[in-house]
């Protein structure tokens, strides 16, 4: 055989399983053949005898075991913490600035949140809030609130989230801007005259041919020891389905004894909120309106603020033109139901309804009266 032939036949020769012609002809090559002996020398089987046996016992291997699993769950854990602060850098340093509040964007929609609730619910103002920065969004929740005599009830809460997306409810969908409670009321005029004495009620008054403001002004200094506490002024032309432009019934309004609560209220970072009373300054039908002036100028500003909520930029623009003319249509009063019903009397609404009841002293002040 060839020199080729038998280092082809080495693998065999270690496994013995070459013939014995072929075995004595390998025997006879590796003779004289130092590359081929060198060759089997590198193939050939450990000899285990001539190792000393391991004094590791099946206890010292589980611990091994276990301490390479824990320095395995270690870097792991340290490996996540460091992918989380990056991400949270990252989002911090460039995708908070650049994406979410591009333009400021994330502060006007903090600020909408607040204002859409109050301008989209009559008699309603923020009692608490909380802002939340995520790492691809910002959160913002207000508690809302309404003045029953003295007493301000909680009627429910709204939440939206601005983030990469744009802006909307925090399940994802579309920003719904209506209190999604009960507010079918409690009844009419004539339901009002029915309670006892003693009791207050939170109303509201509505006039079929709107009222300009200065004659709304003039209300606030009325004889009858009631509150207005929220104005409603006339935008867009009602439709069949009773909404208007931008608000149910064609009508939207402000607190006028809030005051411009949320201008800087709200910070850019993460985890601010807070609370206020509310209601705490005297009535203004002039402030009222320019609450709303500035709230629906914010959302115009931010055309995808608007699409949160499913009105479009044509829709804001011709509220502000009406606001730039305009006349009330809606009041919110709260006070003794004795009082509310002389000041009926006096302002002759084309209906009313109760919103709210309670028993509870009137003696003191609500909206700087």
């Amino acid at each position: 055989m060839t020199h080729d032939e038998i280092q082809d036949l080495l693998e065999g020769y270690v496994d013995e399983t070459l013939d014995r012609a072929a075995r004595r002809e390998v025997d006879a090559h590796l003779a004289t053949c130092e590359g081929c002996r060198a060759i089997l020398e590198g193939v050939a089987p450990v000899d285990l005898g001539s190792v000393e046996p391991s004094s590791w016992t099946a206890r010292d291997m589980r611990r091994a075991v276990r301490r390479s699993m824990l320095r395995v769950a270690v870097d792991a854990v340290l490996i996540v913490i460091a992918a989380t602060l990056v991400a949270w850098l990252v989002s911090l340093t460039l995708l908070h600035p650049l994406v979410i509040n591009r333009g400021g964007r994330a502060e006007a929609a903090t600020v909408a949140t607040a204002d859409l609730a109050v301008m989209f619910n009559p008699g309603v103002g923020v009692t608490e809030y909380l802002t939340s920065t995520s790492l691809l969004g910002r959160s913002v929740e207000v508690t809302l609130g309404r003045p029953v005599g003295n007493r301000i009830v909680e009627v429910g809460e709204l939440a939206t989230r601005i983030g990469v997306l744009g802006f909307g409810g925090l399940e994802g969908g579309r920003f719904f801007a209506y209190l999604d409670t009960d507010l079918a009321g409690y009844g009419d005029e004539e339901d009002l005259g029915l309670v006892s004495e003693g009791t207050v009620a939170t109303v509201e008054l509505w006039y079929e041919d709107p009222i300009d403001v200065e004659t709304a002004a003039d209300l606030i200094e009325s004889d009858a020891d009631v509150r207005i506490v929220w104005a409603g002024f006339a935008v867009g032309v009602p439709s069949s389905s009773g909404h208007g432009a931008l608000a149910p019934g064609g009508v939207i309004g402000y607190g006028t004894c809030d005051g411009s609560v949320f201008e800087g209220d709200f910070g850019s970072s993460a985890g601010e909120g807070g609370s206020r009373t509310g209601f705490g300054m005297p009535a203004s039908i002039d402030r009222a309106l320019s609450e709303t002036r500035r709230s629906v100028d914010n959302l115009a500003a931010f055309p995808d603020l608007l699409d949160g909520i499913g009105v479009s930029v044509s829709s804001a623009e011709a509220v502000l033109r009406d606001l730039a003319d305009p006349e009330v249509s809606l009041l919110v009063v709260t006070g003794p139901t004795t009082e509310i019903l002389t000041f009926l009397e006096e302002t002759a609404p084309t209906s009313t309804r109760v919103i709210d009841v309670d028993f509870i002293n009137w003696s003191q002040p609500m909206c700087g009266r």
